[in-house]
């Protein structure tokens, strides 16, 4: 019998796709178009998937699943659910938490944006205020870095003691059973609850063939369960701020930071939280928590270096000049701040660094990077940038296979961010065969490191970018003779790229697809064809081909899934489209995109 299931409609899904579709390209998992043949046609899969849902016969499809790195050996597990059972799952997140968000707390975020909002509002509400403060207050605010202060801990009231904690393994800890209870104190529709329970046991990890142990969310990148877990802490929020006030307790997800008049009542407040948690089957983390006099807060915070760093980001960077004046003030700031490494919260602090260091072009950390990588895996990607932008070419390759090959580099996710900065990398010809034979070994199987098998969804976007037609035939091989050993996406991101060579690689596709009985292609083949039969290029695909802009090199630059997805638009020969793409190639121009990715762009999109 059909039903629907009130907040779930084709404006809802459509909003949520929206939604996931902006973030795509920043998953650690990127697909070789990310994902291009929901948006070529969505109005198809959405209805499908509606009329799935209204039938009962709907069933989310397995996840990807790749390990984060932490630190010390220890990761977390990604899930990266299939684009409709992702969309469906923001879909029915965005409804609950609109229904709910009325009780969230004034200084409770989940949100990057939120929160970096309002930091940046407490700095400039705190320098305003210290123009107005006495002599003798003005020298303490100085000392403490007020503006700092409120800048990291928000906090509008100087606090003497400052309590730092947060929630043991907290997404794995929450109770699928509590967070229904959570959404029926509001009177969510109960079909929509019922849908994200059956969500929530197929996407939450459990051992093959085992019960579900109907605990923990799913570690997604797109803020669905994020949105979950910081709603499942609404009543623990109502509790603290009745406690301390809303001007004492602020959240960040998880972390918690509550400000205390003595150390006495720091204590009193730490135990109220605990049995708050405890309220909700949670745990508060002993080895984190801190109660922090406000000179050690300074510490913690690092409020004097970031202060520091803040006047380094304000100056400009533009010229060489201007570079070798930023490079001079980073080496201050390192001189001052490398003694204080590994105390409170560092790796903040060295992600800055690691940015600005980019953007000076500085050597300060050429030699230290691997190590700092090491320990700190959670920064691959911006050491990564750091390495590109601050080297040559050569430097980077020879930092990349440093790093692949040390025995204490275990993380997949780590050796994948490296790869995929080769996207990024402007080698000149000499360099070029490097690349190609670190593509190459990956689609042999030669290549053995953690990540393998998500790598070859990588190496075909190199040999386009590196390669030319000789390394074809074996780009063909993945998608004709070795389609049962080899992962899906690698046969998927194969075919894509060989079929952007024109219409007749595009024709050899189409009858590899005829002859196999596990057919990944048949995406592929739906997905050309839909482009080639474009009259007018729709605005999603229009956007794809924006470019994008590098924090760490100070400018823009064509992504590779960009430059790909211009040339299966060329596959659709109309002269509506061939003005489109010579408009849009003008455009990336005047965009300043660098001379390397300019040749790139006239070589790939002709």
């Amino acid at each position: 019998m059909s039903s629907r299931v009130k907040g779930i409609s084709r404006t809802s899904l459509w909003t949520a796709w929206k939604a996931v579709r902006r973030e795509l390209r920043h998953n650690t998992l990127r697909d070789v178009v990310d994902h291009l043949e929901y948006d070529v046609d969505p109005e198809v899969w959405i209805r499908r998937l509606l009329r799935q849902i209204e039938q009962g016969s709907y069933e989310p499809a397995t996840p990807a699943r790749i390990s984060l790195a932490k630190s010390k050996g220890f990761s977390r597990t990604l899930t990266v659910p299939a684009i409709p059972d992702l969309v469906l799952y923001r879909t029915i997140v965005d409804h609950l938490y609109q229904r709910v968000r009325r009780r969230e707390r004034r200084h409770v975020y989940f949100e990057v944006k939120k929160l970096s909002q309002a930091t940046a509002k407490a700095g400039e509400q705190a320098k305003k205020e210290m123009q107005y403060a006495t002599s003798s207050r003005r020298r303490f605010l100085a000392w403490l870095h007020y503006d700092q202060y409120r800048k990291y801990l928000i906090f509008k009231r100087i606090h003497p003691y400052i309590v730092v904690t947060d929630i043991s393994n907290y997404f794995d800890s929450i109770l699928h059973g509590r967070l229904s209870e959570a959404f029926h104190a509001i009177a969510a529709p109960p079909g929509m609850l019922g849908l994200l329970s059956f969500l929530l046991e197929r996407l939450s990890i459990r051992d093959a063939y085992g019960d579900s142990p109907a605990i923990g969310l799913p570690v997604d990148e797109f803020d669905c369960s994020r949105r979950l877990a910081h709603v499942f802490l609404f009543p623990h929020d109502d509790r603290m701020c009745d406690l301390v006030g809303d001007h004492a307790y602020i959240r960040w997800m998880d972390d918690q930071n509550l400000g205390a008049a003595s150390r006495a009542r720091a204590l009193e407040i730490l135990a109220e939280l605990g049995s708050s948690l405890s309220r909700l089957h949670l745990t508060p983390n002993a080895g984190k928590t801190q109660i922090l006099s406000l000179s050690e807060a300074r510490r913690h915070f690092h409020l004097d270096l970031n202060k520091h760093l803040d006047k380094i980001g304000e100056m400009p960077m533009r010229t060489g000049a201007e570079r070798r004046a930023g490079r001079r003030e980073l080496d201050r700031f390192w001189r001052g701040a490398a003694k204080h490494e590994d105390q409170g919260e560092w790796s903040k602090v060295l992600k800055r660094a690691y940015r600005l260091a980019g953007l000076t072009r500085s050597g300060i950390f050429q030699r230290r990077a691997k190590d700092h990588l090491l320990q700190h895996p959670g920064l691959a990607r911006r050491i990564g940038d750091y390495m590109r932008c601050s080297g040559n070419a050569s430097s980077y390759l020879s930092f990349v296979g440093s790093v692949w090959s040390d025995a204490e580099q275990i993380y997949p996710d780590v050796n994948l961010t490296l790869l995929e900065a080769l996207l990024r990398l402007e080698t000149p010809i000499s360099l070029r065969s490097r690349v190609r034979k670190i593509a190459s070994d990956i689609l042999a199987g030669r290549w053995d490191h953690n990540g393998r098998s998500q790598a070859g969804a990588i190496a075909p976007l190199l040999i386009l970018r590196f390669g030319d037609r000789r390394s074809l035939p074996l780009l063909r091989r993945c998608f004709e003779s070795r389609v049962d050993e080899l992962p899906a996406q690698t046969v998927r991101a194969a075919a894509i790229v060989y079929a952007s060579y024109g219409s007749a690689e595009f024709q050899a596709v189409r009858r590899a697809a005829a002859r196999l009985q596990r057919n990944p292609l048949a995406e592929v083949i739906r997905l050309v064809e839909r482009i080639r039969g474009y009259a007018e290029v729709p605005g999603s695909y229009k956007a794809r081909l924006n470019p994008h802009f590098d924090a760490v090199a100070g400018r823009s630059y064509l992504d590779m899934r960009s430059l790909l997805a211009a040339r299966l638009l060329a596959l659709n020969g109309k002269s509506s489209t061939r003005k489109f793409l010579e408009a849009k190639k003008k455009g990336w121009k005047k965009a300043g995109v660098s001379t390397f990715d300019q040749r790139l762009m006239e070589i790939l999109v002709p």
